[in-house]
C-alpha cells in the first residue's frame, strides 16, 4: 500500500480505498537490471505502475538503430495512454536500467475504481493530457529542429554530455553524426570540453 500511495494518481485516496483496489486482481513483479520488461506489441491489459527503479522506452528504426523515447523513473505510470486504446498494445520496448518493481492492476478493476473515485479519474485524465503534450513536443523536436539545436536543448536540460553514444541514442542519431556536430561546435566556441564532459560555453 505504501508503494501505491507514492503515486500522484492515488494522492487523494484513503487507505481503505486503496486496499479495496488491491483486493482486485493485481500482482507485484520484479525485473533485474538490463532485462527487457516489455516488448513492442505486448498486450497492455493492466495499469502498470513503476514503483522502484529506472527504465527506458525504446523504438527501433528500420536501420535497427535504437532510439530512446523516454526515461522512466519511479514512481510513474507506464504507458497509461494505451491502457484503453484499440488495440491496447505496448508501442515501445521497455528495458530496465536498474532493478525495477512494477505493480500490475487489472484494467477493469481500475476502471471501476475511477468511477467511484472522481479525484483519481481527474488525475488519470491529467496524466494522459501531460503525456500527450510530451509526445507532441518530442515529435516536434525530431521533425522541426536540426541536430545542432537539439544538442543545445539537450545540454540546457541536462547540463553536459558525457557519453556520446548514449546521447546519440537519446537524440535518435548515429554516433558519428553527433561527434561531428560536437566537434564543429567546439571549433566555433559554442562548447567547451572538460575532461570527458561537453558543456555549453
Amino acid at each position: 500500500m505504501e508503494e501505491i500511495k507514492r503515486i500522484k494518481l492515488f494522492a487523494g485516496c484513503d487507505d481503505a480505498s486503496i486496499q479495496k483496489l488491491l483486493s482486485q486482481p493485481c500482482r507485484r513483479q520484479s525485473y533485474s537490471a538490463g532485462k527487457i520488461m516489455f516488448n513492442a506489441g505486448d498486450p497492455c491489459r493492466s495499469l502498470m505502475i513503476l514503483v522502484e527503479g529506472e527504465a527506458e522506452a525504446l523504438m527501433t528504426s528500420e536501420e535497427n538503430r535504437e532510439v530512446v523515447v523516454d526515461n522512466l523513473k519511479a514512481p510513474i505510470l507506464m504507458a497509461p495512454a494505451f491502457l484503453f486504446a484499440t488495440p491496447n498494445v505496448m508501442p515501445v520496448e521497455v528495458r530496465a536500467l536498474t532493478d525495477c518493481v512494477v505493480w500490475h492492476i487489472n484494467r477493469e478493476a481500475f476502471l471501476n475504481f475511477m468511477q467511484s473515485e472522481p479525484t483519481v479519474l481527474r488525475a488519470f485524465l491529467e496524466e494522459l493530457s501531460n503525456r500527450g503534450n510530451f509526445l507532441s513536443n518530442k515529435m516536434r523536436t525530431f521533425a522541426v529542429k536540426g541536430l545542432r539545436n537539439r544538442v543545445i536543448e539537450h545540454l540546457e536540460n541536462n547540463g553536459s554530455i558525457e557519453s556520446v553514444s548514449a546521447t546519440a541514442q537519446q537524440l535518435g542519431v548515429t554516433r558519428p553524426s553527433l561527434s561531428r556536430i560536437l566537434s564543429d561546435m567546439l571549433n566555433e566556441g559554442l562548447l567547451i570540453k572538460d575532461g570527458k564532459f561537453y558543456k555549453l560555453l
